[in-house]
């Protein structure tokens, strides 16, 4: 869909006026391309006016729908206060009043944030147009314009933590028992204190659970925010970086990687992370994460102080303060200290043993979702995922060789250190992390989170081995099966049944996650794609690898959200769409057609259609030898209008009509072998590399009947107008028939 008629379709009815006039800025660029004298100096001014005034307009109009929804918030907790300081029969149903107003706050802030990012999107696509159509390059001085107008780099974090507090406070003094809420009586004071604050344990520990991990577009991010936020409170990182950095360790063979990539049982990773600005905090926690049966990951860590880490790796130091301090707390038995002794050794002789280093840094930022010392549903979202190199692989010293790590970057240079050596993830994470006794059962909000639109399920999904896969790839010896995947479009529309399940409850909690996103494909009339229907595959089905030779793949995976193929393409729909029928019409009369979208299905409650996954591809022999064969029909082809050729030009003798026309099929025959030996080649390229085509050839065949028309054309026009052949008086006609039966035999008769 071209950019123009996705953001009339996506509009919130209340704000149209106050969206970007993408159409009436792409107007004026034509009208000043269509003038007489080309697009003008004037012409740019008042286009430079005109873009800065929607700017303008966008950024007040967000600013006052901002400290609008500020006030609604703080209204609220007003409200519950009230509540909790005078007594009343009719507690629940002000409580009913004020979640209703939440919802209602939640629903306008996920328009909010999609506001800002429509907004900015088209911002950028009309400067993009622009530059290409005219001499004038708009882009660096209207970054500076879009600095000091920051309206897309809002993030509402702080309105989503108060929400977030509001939720859990008044779903307690409901009692709701289909809220993941521990009974326990209201703690209202907590308005006015901050959110439910998490630090990691200084302690050694072990965690046991199972982790399902998802992508989710930017476009989705605050719709999948406030719809976590309804059942699980935001928790809030000590200070204001909820920054978390993970070095990774390997060894030159990228030994745990592929154990990793190839879900070996035991696959266990390494690594040294901690939170926040590392100016600021000194303790570095060494983890390390072995996967058992099944989907169950085991998680031992212990924190160990910054000056001791370089000591630690090379086996110098032993942890005996912390041994020590284990031993005088009560708390701790001879089983755990014995435990954190064992883990210890095994950490350190593993590091010696397999030669392990730091070879990457991942960094992102974190909203946690958890009820504090409830460790039965946790769900964190990553966001600003970068991936960074750490080795000194190659004779590169990107690090100190007495160093754990790279003292040259920060969190403020990543984007400006090459694609080679950092590259950004284009999607949020979201991990789902379950610790349910036996026979319990995940909750019915999780489930539908999960299978909703909102995310694009990524099984088996790893940072480290992404990481290396992306900035490694002439190391690593196969590839993740999710890889291809990533330049792909997972934003979707709701599925047919979420729209039907909201419209029959409209006032349920989980339901107003998406009752904007209802409203806006209603109005639109937006069509359903039955592909995208949620149903959530089985998670044991496994992803695996996918061999491929390195050297045929790109080491560049830093996809854009906004591919530029792409939007040229649209860009031209849009132009043809309002010019006459000429020639572009008929050239598309020879263009392939696209495949027409499935119908609308909608379906049964409780049924859903799975999803696809992807699975290794393997190339047949039968391929291969299907593209031999068409190679050898057209060599069949060549070669029989070449003998016919050369048996017509010497026998021609002194005809000059049977020497021109055998020298334009031998010509013909010629140029048809050595497009069929390119095309075989690139075909046989295609399959190599798996590329999904196209395959078929739509332009040779009617090239090849239009040639062979002309010359039979051109062969009877100087057969009956001898006058066209210079000096041929005496001219022959020569039995064809006779040739292609005897063809050392030649009847020639004198006309």
């Amino acid at each position: 869909m071209k950019f123009g008629s996705q953001l009339r379709a996506a509009l919130y009815g209340e704000w149209s006026e106050y969206y970007l006039d993408y159409d009436g800025l792409k107007k004026h660029l034509k009208r000043g391309e269509k003038k007489e004298g080309g697009y003008t100096d004037k012409d740019e001014a008042e286009f430079v006016e005109r873009l800065d005034k929607e700017l303008e307009k966008i950024h007040a109009f967000q600013n006052t729908k901002y400290e609008e929804i500020k006030g609604r918030v703080q209204h609220c907790e007003n409200a519950v206060e009230s509540i909790s300081n005078v007594p009343s029969m009719n507690i629940p149903d002000k409580y009913a009043e004020v979640e209703r107003e939440i919802n209602d706050i939640t629903e306008e802030l996920n328009e909010l944030a999609r506001y800002a990012r429509l907004n900015y999107t088209g911002i950028m696509k009309i400067i993009k147009k622009h530059d290409r159509r005219t001499r004038y390059n708009l882009r660096p001085m209207f970054s500076v314009r879009l600095n000091a107008c920051p309206f897309y780099k809002e993030t509402f974090e702080p309105i989503v933590v108060q929400l977030s507090k509001l939720y859990h406070i008044v779903h307690q003094g409901l009692g709701d028992q289909s809220i993941d809420v521990r009974p326990s009586t209201p703690n209202f004071s907590a308005l006015t204190a901050a959110s439910p604050s998490w630090k990691p344990s200084t302690s050694e520990e072990r965690i046991l659970c199972q982790t399902y991990k998802y992508w989710v577009h930017p476009d989705n991010l605050m719709e999948v925010k406030t719809s976590i936020l309804r059942h699980l409170p935001v928790l809030v990182y000590p200070g204001t970086d909820s920054s978390i950095t993970s070095i990774y360790f390997d060894n030159e063979l990228f030994e745990l990687y592929q154990d990793k990539v190839d879900r070996k049982p035991g696959d266990q990773i390494i690594r040294l992370r901690w939170y926040g600005n590392k100016m600021n905090n000194k303790d570095i926690f060494l983890e390390r994460k072995i996967r058992k049966q099944g989907e169950d990951e085991i998680k031992d860590r212990f924190l160990i102080k910054e000056k001791h880490v370089d000591a630690f790796l090379k086996g110098e130091y032993s942890m005996d303060k912390a041994i020590k301090k284990m031993k005088e707390n009560p708390s701790k038995t001879e089983d755990d200290i014995q435990q954190f002794q064992t883990l210890i050794k095994e950490i350190q002789d593993i590091i010696r043993e397999n030669r392990l280093e730091p070879v990457l840094r991942t960094y992102y930022n974190r909203m946690a979702f958890q009820i504090p010392g409830d460790q039965h549903v946790r769900i964190s979202l990553d966001t600003d995922f970068y991936m960074i190199r750490e080795d000194n692989f190659e004779n590169v010293h990107r690090r100190r060789d007495n160093e754990w790590r790279r003292s040259d970057i920060d969190e403020n240079s990543f984007d400006k250190l090459p694609s080679s050596e950092s590259v950004k993830f284009p999607f949020a994470v979201l991990e789902v992390k379950l610790k349910l006794d036996e026979g319990e059962q995940e909750p019915a909000w999780v489930k539908e989170l999960v299978s909703s639109h909102l995310v694009e399920e990524a099984p088996q999904f790893s940072k480290y081995v992404h990481g290396v896969a992306t900035l490694f790839t002439s190391h690593a010896p196969s590839l993740p099966y999710w890889l291809p995947n990533i330049d792909k479009d997972i934003i979707k529309p709701p599925s047919a049944r979420q729209l039907q399940e909201e419209e029959e409850y409209p006032e349920s909690s989980t339901s107003t996650a998406h009752a904007a996103t209802r409203k806006r494909t209603i109005s639109g009339k937006n069509i359903v794609n039955v592909e995208v229907v949620g149903g959530r595959r089985d998670r044991k089905n496994k992803g695996k690898a996918v061999d491929y030779n390195i050297e045929e793949v790109g080491g560049n995976e830093n996809v854009s959200l906004l591919e530029e193929g792409r939007e040229e393409e649209e860009e031209e729909e849009e132009d043809e769409q309002q010019k006459p029928i000429g020639l572009k019409t008929f050239r598309k009369m020879f263009q392939r057609k696209k495949r027409s979208a499935p119908e609308a299905v909608i379906l049964p409650p409780n049924v859903s259609i799975p999803r696809k996954i992807i699975t290794t591809v393997q190339v047949e022999p039968k391929v291969f030898l299907a593209n031999e064969r068409t190679f050898f029909s057209w060599m069949r082809f060549s070669v029989m209008l070449g003998t016919f050729s050369l048996a017509l030009f010497n026998a021609s003798g002194d005809d000059r009509v049977g020497y021109i026309c055998g020298f334009m099929y031998a010509i013909i025959s010629i140029i048809v072998l050595i497009y069929s030996l390119v095309k075989y080649n690139k075909r046989l390229t295609m399959i190599n590399n798996r590329d999904p085509g196209p395959y078929d050839d739509v332009l040779a065949p009617p090239l090849v009947c239009i040639a062979l028309f002309f010359a039979v054309g051109i062969n009877f026009y100087l057969k009956y107008n001898p006058t066209m052949v210079e000096g041929n008086d005496d001219y022959n006609v020569i039995n064809i028939s006779t040739i292609y039966q005897k063809p050392a035999v030649f009847n020639i008769q004198n006309v």
